[in-house]
């Protein structure tokens, strides 16, 4: 049977957006409904992505929450296109800001994630030497004051799997991508230390994929599966410059197939364990 499709990528953000600027507020949807004359459940279908939302009525929410105006815009294109499956493009400018947040946002709001990264350890598995080497060597003109901020919005992202209701991570990483060294001495030991902390956590799995491992589905390049507990999965995938949102169920199922096989493939988490050792 086919997988029903939820709603779109652009539709989900819009929901969560609106949802987060009414929390703001401090005010409940009932409070929100009564100051635009719009219905309490209206309010509450449209931030759960249940409901559509006409541009006069998103208009009167952004005037209401007094949004400024480089937000409005965009809020108002994701309504304007909210229907439109697919991919949504985000841009990158490696600065916190509308792109960065939708990759955070969707981040916070999921019960799972499943990683698999040819290239590096993961940001949620990062030491903070490890960050900031891979921010000033990937970034592109980024200031000291910069790669400061963006490694400490990187520490404080892996709160979220020591939280009262922990973020399950499950991670691949390519044998080669673990034993790149980097910065000073013993910033490598330190790191692969973390990892190894880390994945003694009952939310969290670590798994390395060996270099010598036979040609596999994944050899276009790594991927993020994004698991929610009442909405359907979608799937990320970055390069430098961009970053895709896919949300069609067909898609979705690639990448969940191509997972399966990956973890196959790779050290058992116990295998993974005692091969992380012997790099310290």
């Amino acid at each position: 049977m086919a997988r029903r499709a939820g709603p779109s990528v652009r539709s989900r953000r819009l929901a969560v957006t609106l949802r987060k600027l009414r929390r703001a507020t401090g005010l409940t949807g009932a409070d929100v409904a009564k100051a635009v004359d719009m219905s309490a459940s209206k309010i509450s279908r449209v931030e759960s992505a249940d409901s559509g939302i006409y541009l006069d009525e998103v208009e009167k929410l952004l005037d209401f929450y007094n949004v400024t105006k480089q937000q409005r815009v965009y809020l108002l294109d994701l309504a304007r296109h909210a229907e439109q499956r697919g991919l949504l493009r985000i841009n990158n400018t490696n600065l916190p800001g509308e792109d960065w947040q939708t990759w955070a946002d969707f981040e916070e709001e999921a019960n799972g994630l499943l990683f698999y990264e040819p290239m590096m350890i993961p940001g949620l598995l990062q030491t903070t030497e490890y960050a900031a080497s891979i921010i000033q060597v990937t970034g592109h003109g980024l200031t000291a004051d910069e790669v400061e901020a963006l490694v400490a919005s990187r520490m404080a992202r892996q709160g979220m799997l020591h939280r009262a209701n922990p973020l399950k991570l499950h991670v691949i990483i390519e044998q080669s991508a673990v034993g790149r060294r980097f910065g000073g001495p013993g910033a490598h030991a330190r790191q692969i230390r973390h990892l190894l902390d880390t994945a003694e956590l009952p939310n969290v799995t670590v798994q390395v994929l060996p270099s010598d491992v036979e040609l596999h589905a994944a050899m276009t390049g790594g991927f993020v599966i994004l698991e929610y507990d009442e909405e359907a999965s979608l799937v990320l995938l970055e390069n430098k410059v961009s970053s895709l949102f896919l949300d069609e169920p067909e898609q979705i199922e690639v990448f969940e197939s191509t997972w399966a096989s990956l973890r196959e493939l790779a050290l058992t988490p116990a295998e993974t364990v005692e091969f992380l050792k012997h790099l310290t």
